[in-house]
């Protein structure tokens, strides 16, 4: 479990989640391994292009509710420092970074395919947000990701009422940029990077960064306030109605 990675003879280099039995959650290990493997990526001459993609026909499934628990304030904030890391790289990547999603792309899922400058879904993909389910706020930069590609009042409904998007929603409202046949979002999304590879390198770099330029401000805003929300009575419950597979009792506290 973790994060594999297959570097090719063609300068691509293809990140897997690796976590099939549990549909690829995205814990605080997995992010520290996903950190270290796009650092080595960037740092890699031999490497022209990234593709994120997961293991056994899902992209992710969200944030390790097993790994959701209460902590103190600063322990929290030292988590969310991983995170912040991971979704500022990604979002400044200097190479091309193309998300191949199949199956579910959930809640934290979501937010790391949407930090990716580049999505490809199959057919068979499906988003949704799921945070306010457990009682808190989006992160990983979902807050600025999400809105950038659809806008404030679309991005607004879809976070507080947690409705699924098909593919082909998706597509139309501008969550994905590509769709391929089922099973093949990975070799359309390796075809894809390759081609923006090829591409000028600095102003590139230049416009993916422009475009990334309010992402900060989000993850600051989460880190803010994520790690209250996720030592609140909500969010206990919300994890207990989750394991229980209940509608979750919230009581704003």
């Amino acid at each position: 479990m973790g994060i594999e990675v297959e570097t090719r003879d063609n300068g691509l280099c293809i990140n897997t989640l690796s976590d099939a039995d549990r549909r690829n959650p995205i814990g605080h290990d997995m992010r520290v391994a996903l950190v270290a493997a796009l650092s080595q990526a960037e740092s890699d001459d031999a490497v022209k292009a990234v593709v994120l993609t997961g293991a056994g026909g899902h992209f992710s499934a969200g944030g390790d509710i097993r790994d959701q628990r209460d902590r103190s304030i600063s322990e929290h904030r030292d988590r969310f420092a991983v995170i912040r890391d991971l979704v500022l790289r990604m979002v400044r990547f200097s190479k091309p970074l193309v998300a191949a999603v199949e199956g579910w792309a959930a809640g934290g899922g979501f937010a790391l395919a949407l930090a990716c400058p580049t999505i490809v879904a199959s057919g068979e993909a499906r988003f949704v947000a799921s945070f306010t389910k457990i009682g808190l706020i989006p992160d990983m930069g979902l807050l600025s990701t999400l809105p950038a590609r659809i806008g404030p009042a679309r991005t607004r409904r879809l976070l507080l009422t947690n409705r699924v998007v098909k593919a082909d929603e998706a597509l139309a409202l501008g969550v994905v940029d590509e769709l391929a046949e089922a099973g093949t979002a990975l070799e359309l999304a390796e075809r894809i990077a390759l081609e923006e590879a090829e591409g000028a390198i600095l102003p590139r770099h230049f416009i993916i960064d422009w475009f990334a330029r309010d992402v900060a401000e989000a993850l600051d805003y989460e880190q803010s306030l994520q790690p209250m929300l996720l030592n609140s009575a909500d969010a206990a419950e919300g994890r207990a109605a989750f394991a229980e597979k209940r509608p979750p009792r919230f009581r704003g506290a």
